[in-house]
């Protein structure tokens, strides 16, 4: 492992020990066996690292997400969504600290077009993976039926963000999967039955 490869290694584990705000350089360089005036070399500045570090944390998390996204059956039937959502949630226990990473990644992002970059970079990769999920989901359903699935994509993305942050408050209050199933369920039934939503988009009630 090079000394640049060490440094990012030691990043990312004292961003989930510590936290950004109170990780240090002196904690970086300690714990990859290095000097200090390495990162300046290798990094530029200790901020430049970590925000390297986060975008690298974050991508981590994401890549097996996606994955496991990739690999839902295009025929899902109504029984398998629940524990297919089950499943995913299953990847916040399993990687808390680099969910936490995540979180802070989108508030220093913000300051560092650099992460915001690597982080746009990354959503991109999870909303490709969704919106092909949702097509192949739509196929079997006539065409005035479909959802626009790069839309409906990035609001799943917005309400697994929600749920993330309601996961890291109070993991007892998030619903199971098998819950979350039964209310997207019913709410394409009334999306299905109500004559507002079946109107062409732009158009005025009659």
């Amino acid at each position: 492992m090079t000394n640049r490869e060490a440094l990012l290694e030691s990043g990312i584990a004292c961003l989930q020990d510590k936290g950004y705000a109170d990780t240090t350089a002196r904690d970086v360089a300690g714990r990859a066996g290095v000097s200090l005036g390495a990162i300046g070399y290798h990094f530029g500045s200790i901020s430049d690292l970590l925000n390297e570090a986060l975008a690298e944390a974050v991508r981590r998390w994401l890549e097996p997400l996606v994955g496991l996204i990739y690999g839902i059956p295009a025929s899902l039937s109504d029984g398998e969504l629940g524990p297919t959502i089950d499943r995913l949630f299953e990847t916040f226990s399993r990687n808390r600290p680099l969910v936490v990473a995540y979180l802070e990644a989108l508030v220093r992002a913000e300051h560092s077009a650099g992460l915001r970059g690597a982080m746009a970079t990354d959503f991109d990769m999870l909303r490709t993976a969704m919106t092909t999920g949702i097509e192949q989901l739509q196929a079997g359903q006539p065409r005035s039926r479909r959802l626009d699935p790069e839309v409906t994509s990035t609001v799943v993305m917005a309400i697994f963000d929600g749920l993330i942050i309601q996961w890291l408050l109070d993991p007892s209050r998030l619903p199971s999967g098998e819950a979350i199933a039964e209310t997207l369920q019913r709410a394409a039934v009334i999306q299905q039955a109500t004559p507002l939503a079946r109107r062409p988009a732009g158009s005025k009630p009659g």
